[in-house]
């Protein structure tokens, strides 16, 4: 994947048998989530994969086909259970070979020399490139698949690192709130969405206690079509049953403003 190439959606890929165990909870998706969606991009899918090197690489070989950047956590340390590297590979059918420019790095920062053992670490598909190096691990990157490690403190600084080189504008945001339920409005809700084919349209049934029992989000690059589908639905429920309709333009990141 070329520096200058567009990315547009994501897949993400989070690896390791401790994972699905239940030994270790998960707090990489719900970050990665986030980060790619405040950074303009969309995420496609997320999948959660053992330490099963034909299995993981049957995965990584489908997202890296699918979607233009694929980013995966876990698995890339020395012991026998860290089989991230040896998946990719097999995945983009290309060999592993001693990446020595990550070995001096590592050997760099630490002031000691790599074992062998520690070397398996440094065992890379072909053509792996160390693509952001200002922290503990760079991030590496074999054809348009990015490998991170499992630890948490170790996705974030890589992450917003590439978030911050490949952010794009986000799409205009509307959620409107209604006091009806959701169950009378399915009617108007089916409307908006064949009228709107070009939006992404979610229907939130709400129950907890608040001063809304329905929440509706309409998506899309186009201002005008996500008011024109906003006022669309609200005369179809009910301007009464309208509690307020917040929106998030694509230049502001932040929180939507009322």
């Amino acid at each position: 994947m070329a520096e200058t190439q567009e990315i547009r959606t994501v897949g993400i890929i989070i690896i390791g048998n401790e994972v699905l165990s239940g030994k270790v909870r998960d707090e990489n998706t719900p970050f990665l989530i986030d980060s790619f969606n405040r950074a303009g991009l969309r995420v496609g899918e997320v999948a959660m994969v053992a330490d099963i090197v034909p299995r993981l690489a049957e995965v990584i070989r489908g997202f890296s086909a699918r979607f233009d950047l694929v980013v995966t956590t876990g698995g890339v340390g020395p012991t026998h259970d860290d089989c991230t590297w040896q998946a990719v590979a097999l995945a983009l059918d290309e060999p592993l070979e001693l990446h020595q420019e990550l070995v001096n790095r590592i050997e760099t920062r630490s002031g000691v020399a790599m074992t062998e053992e520690q070397k398996r670490m440094a065992l890379l598909p072909r053509g792996t490139t160390m693509r952001i190096q200002d922290g503990r691990w760079p991030l590496l990157q074999s054809h348009n698949v990015i490998v991170l490690p499992g630890v948490p403190s170790m996705v974030v600084g890589r992450i917003e690192a590439l978030c911050a080189r490949l952010a794009r504008p986000r799409p205009w945001l509307a959620t409107a709130y209604f006091t009806a339920d959701e169950w009378v409005c399915v009617a108007a809700i089916d409307a908006v969405v064949a009228a709107f084919a070009d939006l992404e349209i979610g229907s939130y049934p709400v129950f907890y206690p608040a001063d809304h029992k329905l929440r509706l989000t309409f998506e899309g690059p186009d201002e005008a079509r996500v008011q024109a589908a906003v006022a669309q639905v609200s005369a179809a429920i009910g301007a009464d049953q309208l509690v307020r309709v917040t929106w998030r333009p694509p230049v502001d990141p932040a929180e939507p403003s009322a």
